[in-house]
């Protein structure tokens, strides 16, 4: 991949923005990960499907490495109720900075600043912005990654949300990672049991996820589940 100039491709970002997705690290959710990569000036694309409770949704997600510790990625996702309840459109834009490598120190930290906007039919148009702390710690030589995230949402018209996540994956067997997320924004509570394997180790990711969401409203308590199965290609 030739080297893209960071001028061009953020003007080519914003050009492209449209509607709040939440940030994430695939195969997570809601968390971000201060794991430090090697592949600079690169690509990654990432897609994923899922189903939530009636709702169905598809996300894309491109993202490109300025270096080790700098990236920018954009997430554009579109969903629709089976019930015609509700439809939307969703684009985020987020730049993540790494302080530290967790390869070397046993821990990685950062900081990732995150721009989105919406469109649903029953929310019309809302723009937004969050900021999270991610902490990456090695646990031992073999027992997995711990990921913690403490942050803070902004969407417009709406008052501000604390954000928390956590996140333990370990390798279960060749090329294959299990991974359990749990995280909460404001009053809404969020669960992912999920495996990613590795079709081509480092390359190519098949994910597939089982995932709970509760949340409380005027209306009282509301839950749904459901399950994403996604596809990712890197170091294009």
């Amino acid at each position: 991949m030739k080297y893209l100039p960071p001028a061009a491709l953020l003007v080519a970002l914003l050009l492209t923005g449209a509607g709040p997705a939440k940030a994430n690290d695939r195969p997570y959710q809601v968390a971000r990960t201060a794991v430090l990569e090697d592949d600079e000036y690169s690509w990654s694309l990432e897609s994923w499907g899922q189903r939530f409770g009636s709702v169905r949704g598809f996300s894309f997600e491109p993202e490109y490495t300025f270096s080790a510790g700098t990236s920018v990625q954009m997430e554009l996702s579109r969903y629709v109720d089976r019930h015609g309840a509700q439809t939307g459109h969703e684009a985020e834009v987020e730049f993540k900075h790494l302080f530290n490598n967790i390869a070397r120190d046993g821990y990685g930290w950062g900081l990732s600043l995150a721009l989105n906007t919406s469109r649903s039919t029953d929310e019309g148009r809302r723009n937004g912005i969050g900021v999270k702390a991610p902490l990456s710690i090695a646990i031992g030589d073999s027992a997995g990654t711990l990921h913690l995230n403490a942050g803070l949402n902004k969407v417009q018209r709406s008052a501000r949300e604390w954000v928390s996540a956590m996140v333990y994956e370990r390798e279960l067997f060749r090329r294959t990672t299990g991974y359990v997320e749990l995280a909460r924004e404001g009053d809404s509570r969020y669960a992912q049991l999920g495996v990613r394997h590795w079709l081509k180790k480092e390359k190519l990711a098949l994910d597939f996820s089982l995932q709970q969401h509760r949340s409380r409203s005027d209306d009282g308590t509301q839950r749904a589940s459901g399950f994403i199965l996604g596809l990712g290609w890197y170091e294009l």
